[in-house]
This record gives structure tokens, sequence and C-alpha cells, in this order.
């Protein structure tokens, strides 16, 4: 679609006013329309103040207010128009104005039409490349603008993870993501037994559960002015809270934290809707924006001793941990580490992080053996938890623990302690691989149910991910993982395979059997059926066409679907 733009006329002359309007209404009018004439200075700036044009042609010598004068006028409030100035006089001095008022041209009386012509489709043409290159600019504001809440979400991750340094550049991206106050304390509200008590329901039943419990998290932290709230992992949130006054001692601060933090805990509990409850842990303040990383870990460390609660609880780090403890007498980067790898049960990394932890732990103990034991009983607590918050089922992790105390007493040195717990790290790794197994089994039983129901339509592999709520990514990978064939090769098997059927067992035309199977197109059905099946349609429908085509891996039936 072309654009029209719009041009003013400015000459103090009628006549030349006229021929102007008729040259460019002759041989520009699809292009241009005449907003309006002037014939003075005054009479252009009032003009082009109504009609904002694209373009002027502006007669230098004019009484009153010249042409120099006006365009410096227009100039202040449209500073975008393109002015052609014209002049009866070879004049220096004019031209040099023209330059610094940054005139698109400037022509001399008496104009030759082919070159007035010639300067105006330049200016039309610059238009048009200024006007796609603001509209690609507005395109990616917008874009920019609905990325804004996942960017921000992103750097508070950053932030929390620590990987932002120094202050100057965190400074400097919070004030781009128009965060103006940064935290400096942070809440972890950890959904107690999430996994158990949803495992008989929907994906979209949890998702709307979470969302519930966010609301309500989101609303009760409102006390605390310039909170954050963001969902971090499935099971958890994360309240970001400051900025603290300066003058405001630490212990109050921590008051008003955990004040805070029973609100919430008070409105999930009392929520009949939730159903459920919420145990929270504290972290410190660190006044500086680099350690806030810290209070994160801080947070997260005392939820881990929800173990020897029933949850349902406000814990603060303080009250878990003591400071010097925790700084010099457990290797909690190490753990760390550790958890990262065995939550996705990456078996290899996850032993050597645990030869790493064991070795730091040694040292830390001072061979002291009761210590030691007593360490590694605690860590095994908590990998139990995380194998369960990774989905492994519980009472199978429960059977690993009723034993493990009186087990690992009757160790009398150190490679049998080593070897055990080696041991009873790889049996917890082994029940999430199970249940991942297992869910993902659960669903490309789904996925291929779904595929089956619904081949004939323009079926893409985002709309089955969305179906069975998952991302495409995640279930592209998983469905060649499982069903040795990726998802395309797969729907176009189920869907010859059942165009096969039609052709053997009915009259309908080739047409619409392709049409019945997914394929609108004809002659890209036939090409489609005879590059996989080694004949076309109608050689099929007769039994004169040769077997052949493309070698399938697997069976399109889900009798035939991949066992574990």
């Amino acid at each position: 679609m072309i654009t029209v733009y719009s041009i003013m006329i400015v000459d103090d002359e009628a006549l030349e006013r006229k021929g102007w309007k008729m040259v460019l209404e002759r041989y520009l009018s699809d292009r241009i329309c005449v907003a309006g004439e002037a014939k003075n200075g005054r009479e252009a700036v009032e003009l082009a103040w109504k009609t904002r044009p694209d373009i002027i042609l502006m007669d230098v010598k004019m009484p009153g207010l010249d042409g120099i004068m006006a365009s410096k006028a227009i100039k202040k409030f449209l500073p975008e128009v393109k002015i052609i100035l014209i002049s009866a006089y070879d004049d220096f001095a004019y031209a040099h104005e023209a330059i610094q008022l940054r005139a698109v041209n400037y022509l001399l009386k008496p104009v030759q039409r082919g070159d007035m012509l010639a300067v105006i489709d330049r200016q039309l043409e610059e238009l048009e490349n200024e006007r796609k290159r603001k509209a690609e600019e507005e395109e990616l504001r917008e874009a920019l603008q609905d990325m804004m809440p996942y960017i921000k979400i992103g750097f508070i991750f950053e932030l929390l993870a620590g990987n932002i340094k120094p202050t100057a550049k965190i400074n400097e991206r919070a004030e781009f993501l128009g965060i103006k106050q940064l935290p400096q304390v942070v809440l972890v509200a950890n959904i107690d037994n999430f996994v158990q008590q949803t495992s008989d329901k929907k994906e979209i039943q949890r998702q709307v559960l979470k969302q519930k419990i966010f609301e309500r998290i989101t609303e009760a932290a409102r006390e605390w002015p310039q909170s954050i709230c963001i969902p971090s992992q499935e099971d958890k949130f994360v309240i970001l809270l400051g900025p603290c006054r300066v003058e405001e001692p630490p212990e109050k601060i921590r008051r008003r934290a955990e004040r805070l933090a029973e609100t919430i805990r008070k409105e999930i509990e009392r929520d009949p809707f939730i159903n459920t409850t919420v145990t929270l842990g504290i972290g410190r303040v660190y006044r500086d924006i680099e350690h806030l990383h810290f209070s994160y870990e801080d947070a997260l460390r005392a939820l881990e001793y929800k173990f020897y609660t029933d949850g349902n609880q406000v814990i603060h780090i303080d009250d878990v941990i003591p400071y010097d403890e925790r700084i010099h007498s457990y290797p909690y980067t190490a753990e760390k580490k550790l958890i990262t790898s065995f939550r996705i049960a990456d078996r290899d990394h996850a032993m050597q992080q645990l030869k790493v932890l064991l070795d730091e732990l040694l040292s830390k103990t001072n061979n002291n053996p009761l210590l030691l034991k007593t360490r590694l009983l605690q860590l095994l607590l908590v990998l139990s938890h995380q194998a369960i918050e990774s989905g492994a089922d519980p009472d199978q992790v429960s059977k690993l623990d009723l034993t493990c105390a009186q087990e690992l007493e009757s160790k009398e040195n150190l490679y049998e302690l080593r070897e055990w717990m080696e041991t009873k790290v790889e049996q917890l790794i082994g029940l999430i691989r199970e249940s991942r197994s297992q869910r993902q089994e659960k669903t490309m039983k789904k996925v291929v149910e779904y595929i089956h129901q619904n081949y004939y339509k323009d079926l893409t592999l985002e709309d089955t991910a969305e179906a069975v709520y998952f991302s495409s990514c995640y279930l592209s990978r998983v469905f060649k993982q499982m069903m040795k064939v990726n998802f395309i090769d797969y729907l176009t098997q189920t869907r010859l395979e059942k165009a096969k059927t039609f052709l053997k067992e009915s009259n309908h035309s080739i047409s619409d059997i392709g049409k019945k199977v997914g394929y609108q197109d004809p002659k890209y059905f036939s090409t489609i059926f005879k590059k996989h099946v080694g004949c076309t349609p109608s050689e099929y429908r007769r039994g004169t066409g040769r077997a052949g085509g493309a070698a399938w891996r697997g069976d399109v039936s889900l009798a035939t679907f991949p066992k574990r």
C-alpha cells in the first residue's frame, strides 16, 4: 500500500502557486496531496501548524516574514518536515541559511519541472524510509514492552544467583527496567507437601492452585512498600523486601519481616479454596545489593529445616544456623552444587559433587567421626526431601531412610562411609529417574492419543504441547527420546496409515481422503504418500503399486507404545 504524503505550497505569486500545484497533481497525485497554499511567511507558519505537512515548497523572497524566517519558525514545532527553499536569486547568504536550516534542497527560479519532481521524489523516498524505520522502532518498543515482565523476572533471578556485579551495573539495569528501589531481604514461601497433595490433580488444577497462592502472597506483601513477588520453583515463591532505612537496625528489620511472613502464612491457612499451608524461610538483611543472593541462600537454607516440623511455619535463618557455624563449619556451596545435579538426576555430576562435599566435610569436622556422621545424616535428610520435591515416591524414599541411622553408625572406616553414602545417593537418584520416566510415559500416551484424535486437523507440535501442558521444546525432545521418531514424522505416519485404511475400505475420492487425514492439497498428499509408501494413492487402491518408500521406525498404534 502506497502512503500519500502532504505538501504545502508557499509563494507570494498566485500564478506560481497555481503552476506548482498543477505539476504536483498531474505527476504525483498518487503519492502527494496538497495540504494548502500560503502567500506569505506568516500564513505559512499558521497553515503548517494546522495541517502538519510532510513537505513544504517555500519561496524565499516574500513580503513581511520571508521564507527563511518562516522555515525557522516551522522547524521549531515540525522538526522532521522537509523544506525545499526556492529563490529567484543566486544568493550565497540564502543558500547558507538553507543549509543551517537543514533544508532538503535549494532551487533557483525558474525551476525546471524535471528538477522539481526529482527533488520531491527523493524526499518522498526519504520520508518512506523514515516511516518504515519508525514503524520498526515502534514494533520493537511494543515487543520490548510485552517482554518487560519476563526481563524483570530474569534480572531478579540473576540477582538471586549472584551473577550480576558490580553495584553500578545492577543499578543501571534496575533503572532500565523501572525498578526504583532494590531489595535487601529475601523471603521464600514453600507450599507444604505440594507434590503429594496435587499428585492426583490435572496440570490446569495445579496451576490454578499456584496462582491463587501467588495472589494471596502478593496481596499480603503489599504492607511492605517496594516488595516484589515472583514464582520460583514448582512449589516456591520468592518475596523480595526493601529497601530498609539506613538507621533501622537489623533486628528490627528481622521482626518486621517475620510479621509479614506470619501474615502470609495465616492468609494461606485460612483460605478454604487453597486448602493447604506454606512454610516461609527468611534470610538476613544485606545492605549491599551485590550480596542479596546471600539472603536468598539463607531463606532456602532455613526452609530445609521444615523437615523437623510439620510445616506451616516461619523460619528465620538465625534460628536454625548460627552465623559462625554457617560460615566456618559446613560447605554450603558444595552442598548447593550437589543438590543442583541431584534434582535433575545427573548421576555422574552428582557423584563428583558428593566426593567434593565429603572431602570438605572431612576437613571441617576435624576428623571427628561422630560429627561427620551427624553431618552426613543431615545431608541425607536434605537429599531425601529434594528427591520427593523432584517427584520421587515418598513411600519409596521412606523405605531408604528407615535404617539410615543404624547403618551409618555401623560404618567403621572412611571407605565404608563413602561407599554407603554414594549408594544411598545413587538409590535416591534412581527413584527420581523412575518417577520422571513414569511421568514421561504417561505424558507420551496422552500425546499419542491426542495425535490419533486430531491427526486430520492442522496439527502442530506447539498445539500438542499446549494440550498436555508442556513446552514445545521439552515435548519435542522427550517425544524423540521415547518414540524413536520425531513428532512430524510420527504425525505423517499416522495420517498415511489412516489414508491407507480409507483407500482400502471406502469409495471416497483421493482428494477427499487427503482432506480427511489432514492434507488440503491433493498434489501434496500424493507426493507425501508416494514418498513414504512407495506408490501413489491410486496405485495403492488398485493394488498395482510396489511396496517401498521411506522406512518408518516404529508403529503408529497405541498398542505398541514403547515400554520402559
